[in-house]
């Protein structure tokens, strides 16, 4: 993407650059040592937490939905949020259906300089896009979480949850302004 970006503002400015793309060679966090089959590390050394269905929380083996969603989502450094989920108690799930893990929250927010809830339900797992109403379910502990590890008070973690409430409700606004009595504009 960034050598799409680069060259689509060369040829927009009509600019001359003096060297070609570096960007082919350069791998990003995580891309150094991984492959494929390396959720199956995650998946086998790693526990999460999980509910029982009498509510009780107790740890399970990481099931491979969310080694592949690690692996694939944080490369090589995968182990990091894993080990987090495992030794910090955050392996819950954020959202039924979906792969996302608490211990993530707290990894974006100490290695990926995550600094409010939008930016982890838009841009870092982008579950505002897939699911609104799942997302809003995330988001108390979300933030939660961000407080816990930007150490917010009690008035910045409301205004946070405000906030992110009301840039989920902007994505069912415009659903909702699509359709009229059930037509299509």
């Amino acid at each position: 993407m960034a050598e799409d970006a680069v060259d689509a503002a060369i040829k927009s400015g009509n600019l001359n650059p003096s060297s070609g793309c570096l960007t082919r060679c350069v791998r990003i966090v995580g891309g150094e040592g991984w492959e494929p089959s390396s959720f199956t590390v995650l998946a086998q050394q790693y526990k999460r937490m999980k509910s029982t269905h009498g509510g009780k929380v107790v740890p399970g083996l990481m099931d491979s939905a969310a080694a592949k969603h690690l692996s694939r989502a944080y490369g090589s450094v995968a182990e990091r949020v894993a080990a987090i989920a495992q030794n910090e108690g955050l392996g819950k799930r954020l959202a039924h259906g979906y792969p996302y893990l608490e211990a993530e929250v707290a990894y974006c927010a100490r290695r990926e300089y995550c600094e409010s809830a939008i930016d982890f339900i838009a841009r870092r797992t982008r579950l505002a896009f897939l699911e609104t109403d799942a997302a809003g379910r995330a988001l108390p502990r979300v933030v939660e979480i961000l407080a816990n590890e930007h150490k917010w008070d009690q008035s910045r973690k409301k205004e946070e949850l405000k906030t992110a409430t009301e840039f989920l409700q902007t994505f069912k606004a415009s659903k909702n302004a699509q359709f009229h009595d059930g037509k299509h504009k």
